[in-house]
C-alpha cells in the first residue's frame, strides 16, 4: 500500500537548507513508492497569525480550524496522511514561527470535553527535519523533543532527522554528500514506516 507523507517546510528561504533537506527526504521517500506532498508554510495565505483561541473548532463537529484560509485546509488534511513531517531551521533554540503557527492551529484536530480528549489522527505519525548552524545543544534537541511530545501525547510514533553544524551557505550543503545520504535514507525510512 502506498504511504502518504506530508512535509511542511517552515523557512522563508525558498532555496535554503530546510528546503534542500525536505526535497532530499521527499526524493528518498518517493524512490520507495511513497506519495509525498510538500507545503511551504512560510508562503501560505493566512487570515490569522496563529490560533486565536476562539474555541470554534471545539464547538464544531468537524476536525478543522474554523478560520478559513490555506492553513486550515492543510491542517484538516493531516489525518489523511501516514506521516506528517515538519521541516524547520532552528531559530533561537527552537523551531521556526512558521511551523509553530501551523502547530498551534492543530488544536482544531482535537476535541476536549469533560477532561477527556479525542482526535482523528488514528493513522498519522509525526516526524521532524531540522538543521542548525550550531551543535545539538543549539536547539536541535529541543526541536526534536517538541515533535516527540506531540506524537507521544496521542500515542503515535515519531522520527527525527537532526543536522547539527549545517553550513550557513546552502550551496555548501548541496554538495555535502553525507547530509544528502542521511536525508535520502530518512525519506526511505518514512516510506516504510
Amino acid at each position: 500500500m502506498e504511504r502518504r507523507i506530508l512535509i511542511i517546510t517552515g523557512s522563508h528561504r525558498k532555496t535554503g537548507n530546510t528546503a534542500l533537506l525536505a526535497g532530499w527526504v521527499a526524493d528518498g521517500a518517493r524512490d520507495y513508492g511513497a506519495q509525498v506532498d510538500l507545503v511551504d508554510a512560510a508562503h501560505l495565505k493566512y487570515k490569522s497569525n496563529g490560533c486565536t483561541s476562539c474555541y470554534g473548532c471545539q464547538d464544531s463537529a468537524e476536525y478543522r480550524c474554523i478560520i478559513k484560509d490555506e492553513a486550515s485546509d492543510i491542517i484538516a488534511s493531516m489525518p489523511e496522511y501516514d506521516a506528517v513531517v515538519f521541516a524547520t531551521p532552528v531559530y533561537f533554540f527552537s523551531l521556526s514561527a512558521q511551523i509553530k503557527l501551523i502547530m498551534d492551529r492543530m488544536y482544531s484536530l482535537f476535541k476536549f470535553k469533560n477532561n477527556k480528549f479525542k482526535n482523528n489522527l488514528d493513522k498519522t505519525n509525526f516526524a521532524v527535519i531540522a538543521s542548525a548552524a550550531g551543535d545539538m545543544g543549539s536547539g536541535l534537541e529541543m526541536t526534536g523533543a517538541i515533535i516527540q511530545k506531540l506524537a507521544g501525547f496521542i500515542g503515535k510514533k515519531h522520527k527525527s532527522l537532526l543536522i547539527p553544524n549545517a553550513p550557513m551557505d546552502p550551496v555548501r550543503t548541496a554538495t555535502d554528500l553525507e547530509i544528502k545520504e542521511k536525508a535520502m535514507d530518512f525519506g526511505a525510512e518514512l516510506s516504510q514506516w
